[in-house]
């Protein structure tokens, strides 16, 4: 099944949207809008009707007691057009004029006039002429009243309908432009996130192929787009240093192993033709490079333990102080042959441990402390403890570790001391192993160091 394209599908839903979005838009506008129109010509009926029987009250002639007739006629005749029915009784209830007894044709003609075009537009409203009564008094005595008769609850006449018609239209061509730019914008805005999130693509493409060396814009503002370039640089830069460690690795276990095995294989071809005897000296030396082979081999599987989790940890209560005195006494020739300055700080501390492993973490601290510590150096280690945790460190004076790398020793096969490799041997797996340990222990290691000053290798494990 063919898949859309993101951009695509984004800018197909944006447009759903917009659609949709537009079109309640126009729908609720011209209900509220009608209706407030309406409501407004309902009001200025009423009003007018108002209006109408304030103005024939005016025209009361209270010194004779009379209606002015003619100017009740001229108002009557002049709001029948508007389709207002006006009635005037004296103050006994007789009728003085009436519009339909004036012209009951026209009345008539008006009414129904009306009446249809209002059932026709309006039949909802289910309207019909209601009428209201507007009593007069003059010196706190009735002098008359008025009925108004007009179509109820309102009407509309020729060019309010042509208003909401109007109204309507322009509506509709709203909408159909503001769809035409949300739909246009749309596709920009779609453009936009999808391009970088290509560019992710393609980029993960590329290092799936194995070219590490590419890198994504990260110059974005979308934050979330940002985080998934930057996520994809952080995973191609450490897919690189990953491949250079690893091609690293090849070359320090393959002379590793070139060294012992051209020995082996010179020793063994020489006795073999005769040209060297195979004395106890000389299969001791085949011996020592096996042995050489052998550590190479466990090195690689305890790592490869480490990494798996399958670490066993076999805990009992120890003491972290005797342990270290304990392994110290085993680096004793290698202190005396650089002429090590070594001291063992700190108080009793016991803790619920491996007592091997964590016994291989400080002795692997230690090794590498007399490795990369000249001649006269010193190393101190320290052992204490607080309310609810033990911590124990390694301090040299040794060449110490660049601040940008300091994070990246324990890492595995990494090494700072380049030159050193040859010399000091291993594959730089120690630290790997011995942060595996700790956090086997639910504990923590870091370093501590300056370039030249030496370093502070620090282990904090829980007493519980």
């Amino acid at each position: 099944m063919k898949k859309m394209r993101l951009r695509t599908s984004m800018a197909i839903h944006i447009a759903f949207m917009a659609a949709l979005t537009v079109f309640l838009v126009s729908i609720l506008s011209r209900v509220f809008i009608s209706r407030q129109f309406e409501e407004y010509v309902r009001q200025t009926q009423k009003k007018q009707a108002d209006d109408i029987a304030e103005s024939i009250s005016s025209n009361y002639d209270e010194k004779n007691g009379g209606w002015n007739i003619d100017y009740v006629h001229g108002m009557g005749m002049y709001a029948l057009k508007d389709g207002y029915i006006i009635r005037l009784y004296d103050g006994s209830g007789g009728l003085l004029w009436d519009a339909e007894n004036h012209d009951m044709a026209l009345c008539h003609k008006v009414m129904n006039s009306i009446t249809e075009k209002m059932q026709k537009n309006r039949p909802e409203l289910h309207g019909d002429f209601v009428t209201y009564t507007y009593a007069f008094k003059a010196n706190g005595k009735s002098n008359g009243s008025i009925e108004i008769s007009y179509y109820t609850p309102y009407y509309l006449d020729e060019n309010a309908f042509e208003f909401i018609e109007a109204l309507g239209q322009i509506l509709i061509f709203v909408g159909v432009i503001s769809l035409i730019v949300a739909v246009f914008l749309g596709i920009i805005i779609a453009k936009r996130i999808t391009t970088p999130v290509a560019d992710v693509i393609s980029m993960t493409k590329e290092i799936s192929e194995g070219n590490y060396g590419e890198r994504v814009n990260v110059n974005l503002k979308e934050r979330e787009i940002y985080e998934l370039a930057d996520a994809v640089n952080n995973m191609a830069s450490s897919l690189e240093e990953q491949e250079y460690l690893r091609r690293q690795l090849t070359d320090d276990i393959a002379h590793e192993l070139r060294t012992p095995v051209t020995n082996i294989s010179s020793y063994i071809e020489m006795m073999i033709d005769d040209v060297m005897e195979p004395t106890p000296e000389r299969l001791k030396s085949c011996y020592a490079e096996l042995l050489r082979l052998s550590g190479l081999i466990k090195d690689l599987e305890r790592l490869q333990n480490a990494e798996a989790d399958a670490i066993t940890l076999e805990k009992t209560d120890i003491d972290i102080y005797s342990l270290a005195k304990e392994i110290m006494q085993g680096f004793k020739i290698g202190f005396e042959e650089k002429k090590i300055d070594v001291k063992l700080y700190g108080e009793e501390t016991h803790v619920f441990a491996d007592r091997k492993r964590i016994g291989q973490v400080i002795a692997n601290f230690l090794s590498n402390a007399i490795k990369y510590t000249d001649e006269n150096g010193s190393i101190s280690v320290s052992v204490t403890k607080n309310d609810k945790q033990a911590v124990f460190s390694v301090k040299d004076t040794g060449i110490g570790i660049p601040f940008s790398e300091q994070n990246r020793v324990f890492e595995r096969f990494y090494r700072t001391d380049k030159s050193r490799t040859r010399k000091t041997g291993g594959v730089g797996i120690g630290l790997s192993i011995s942060k595996a340990i700790v956090k086997a222990h639910n504990g923590t290691i870091r370093c501590e160091s300056e370039p030249g000053a030496g370093s502070n290798f620090i282990v904090t494990l829980p007493l519980r």
